[in-house]
């Protein structure tokens, strides 16, 4: 009878050599577990990965900044009145004589870089103006389409002056302040 329970003991217990090794694997599967688990998060933590990443901006601080970038792009895009510093007084061909012509035009651009770039070379611009304007004819600018075909001969030709010289068009509009025809 005493033999017969040594035999149940080793049957159901742990003295087995199979059962040692499977508890064995279990084990180490379990610790391998628990120390690649530990070197990812002290990896992550170290090297801020997921779930230690830093946290993102609010919305709040994005809203502000959106906000900011827009103010800082309409400064950028504010428009400045360049007026030339004298009226362009000009001779103009007629079928019957010749009459005078008296113009006051100011330049319309967009940002602060183009406004420097329109200051620098007004010279140049004052130059291409006065060009356009002597060769009108008094018929054509009798009427307010000549008047505004003017200004669009005046702008193109402005335009590109300005980008051969500048590499850009700067300019973005031209007005007439002051408009006399004897």
């Amino acid at each position: 009878m005493a033999d017969n329970a040594k035999n149940n003991d080793n049957e159901d217990g742990l003295d087995s050599p199979k059962k040692k090794g499977k508890l064995f694997l279990i084990v180490g599967l379990f610790v391998v577990l628990l120390l690649t688990f530990g070197g990812y998060t002290g990896a992550a933590y170290f090297l801020e990965l997921p779930p230690f990443e830093p946290a993102g901006p609010s919305p709040e601080e994005i809203a502000t900044q959106k906000v900011q970038a827009e103010e800082e792009q309409k400064l950028l895009q504010k428009e400045n009145y360049i007026p030339f510093e004298q009226t362009f007084v000009f001779t103009i061909k007629s079928e019957r004589r010749i009459h005078t012509g008296q113009v006051q035009v100011v330049l319309a651009v967009l940002g602060e870089e183009n406004t420097e770039l329109a200051k620098k070379h007004l010279p140049l611009l004052n130059s291409v103006v006065f060009d356009k304007l002597s060769s009108q004819t008094y018929e054509s600018l009798l009427l307010p389409s000549g008047r505004q075909r003017l200004k669009r001969e005046l702008l193109d030709a402005t335009r590109a002056k300005m980008t051969e010289v500048a590499k850009t068009p700067v300019i973005n509009q031209i007005l007439f302040t002051s408009f006399v025809l004897q």
